[in-house]
């Protein structure tokens, strides 16, 4: 079989016979076997391959806003099936993952074919907990929904999440946290979504235990390390972990996805041992019009698309703001050590040579999985009307990316709060003020290579 080169989620380039890659550079990322003619209403783009059986591909299309035939995405990001066969059907539709980029599952734990469409085809008491048939999945509006959460699992967003978790390598160097980790043994991630984080937290820590937590079964359970797990489980209910074990608890774009904050990381603060962290991206502000609503005119359908999703959000109580990045929140729960860091995402490659094409294809794309289900079943807009919004919405955005006489940058503020638990219970953090008030540091240094890096921005910084 030919070797084809693989980017896994930890930075390591693999070919498919499992060796590294000599000689490969960042960014050569593969989603697919087959390298195909660039789209021309994205220069430079190649459009994605998707199986066309399950109309995933009128479904990234579609989500994209873009009149073409196939929606385009950036040269280089393919998938591998690993299998060298486009005519197996359950192997063309798994996972992203080169088959042999990881040992084989023992026969005991391994299921016949992953998870898809719907099926659970085989037992996988290694990977995750449930079978596909306790787990609520809804077909709306030509989306897959998995019970009442807001966004889609299908293969558009699937993929969507894919680009999104290499931007985020691109932005971090190919850091994963960052939060400083020295010989962790248990790493949770919640609201996991297809698993690619936690992957290469397994991969970078391979003596390390590793659970992603979703209520979808969309991540692999082929051909992943040994020593992660997928559980399907609501966050919202209480967590079942093991209380003072968890060195890491990592929560990722998950605004509108819980109705209490509070909960989940006083939950979080029980399972996290004393002196480990959690970990809480998101992006800041997004509607607000000093984020990525000031880019938009007053006669932009933003304007009529964006306050319809604010409400529908309260109607369904589950708010879309960024409430839940407020460093009170953290010290409420009992965190020391509140660390709140911005970073400028540029949208386009105008912004960002390295990523941007990259986030201009996450946010098109994530247009219409974002507003459909909110917009369709909690304020009762036609559902044609909204993806003629979102369609309109994806054209001004890509517009907007693309102006050569804009004078400010297109970017979209991405926030990282970060929280420690003390060693000692009711312990606060070792901090003081100087003579002008400000506070001191002194709490420790932090290994992390985030934050230290060059060529990102870094528009605010604060401890407390």
């Amino acid at each position: 079989m030919q070797s084809t080169e693989v980017l896994r989620s930890n930075g390591i380039r693999r070919s498919s016979n499992g060796g590294e890659v000599a000689g490969s550079s960042p960014g050569q990322h593969k989603l697919d076997s087959t390298v195909i003619e660039p789209n021309p209403l994205f220069d430079g783009w190649a459009p994605l391959e998707v199986d066309s059986d399950s109309g995933s591909a009128q479904d990234v299309d579609r989500a994209s806003g873009l009149e073409s035939e196939s929606l385009a995405i950036p040269t280089g990001l393919e998938v591998d099936d690993g299998t060298g066969n486009n005519d197996n059907e359950h192997e063309r539709a798994a996972s992203g993952y080169a088959t042999s980029t990881y040992p084989r599952v023992q026969p005991a734990y391994q299921a016949e074919y992953p998870f898809e469409n719907g099926v659970d085809n085989g037992t996988i008491d290694s990977s995750r907990t449930l079978y596909a048939e306790d787990v609520d999945f809804i077909m709306e509006n030509g989306r897959q929904y998995c019970g009442d959460y807001f966004m889609p699992i299908d293969q558009a967003e699937q993929t969507r999440q894919y680009v999104v978790h290499q931007v985020y390598l691109k932005l971090f160097d190919l850091e994963l946290t960052t939060v400083p980790l020295e010989d962790p043994h248990y790493i949770l991630d919640v609201g996991t979504g297809i698993g690619e984080w936690a992957i290469g937290m397994a991969e970078k820590y391979p003596e390390c235990e590793v659970f992603g937590t979703d209520i979808a079964p969309i991540q692999p359970t082929q051909q992943v390390p040994f020593n992660i797990e997928f559980h399907i489980e609501n966050a919202e209910d209480e967590w079942i972990r093991p209380v003072d074990t968890v060195d890491l608890v990592h929560i990722r774009d998950m605004a509108g996805a819980f109705s209490d904050w509070d909960f989940i990381y006083k939950q979080a603060f029980e399972c996290i041992r004393p002196g480990g962290w959690i970990e809480v991206l998101d992006f800041d502000d997004f509607y607000s019009d000093q984020n990525f609503m000031s880019f938009f005119p007053p006669d932009s359908v933003a304007h009529v698309i964006i306050p319809g999703i604010l409400e529908a959000h309260d109607k369904l109580g589950r708010s879309r703001g960024i409430g839940h990045m407020k460093r009170q929140r953290l010290i409420d729960a009992g965190y020391v050590d509140v660390n709140d860091a911005t970073y400028d995402l540029g949208i386009g490659t105008r912004e960002n040579s390295s990523y941007g094409k990259f986030w201009l294809f996450a946010v098109v794309t994530g247009i219409e999985a974002i507003c459909l289900r909110p917009l369709t079943k909690y304020l009762g807009w036609e559902s044609n009307y909204v993806r003629d919004l979102c369609g309109k919405l994806a054209q001004e955005t890509r517009a907007l990316a693309e102006d050569v006489s804009r004078l400010e940058g297109f970017v979209v503020k991405l926030r990282v709060l970060t929280g420690r638990k003390p060693d000692v219970p009711g312990q606060w953090n070792a901090m003081a003020l100087n003579e002008n008030g400000d506070i001191n540091n002194y709490s420790g240094g932090d290994d992390s290579t985030i934050g230290s890096q060059s060529g990102r921005t870094l528009r605010s910084e604060e401890t407390i």
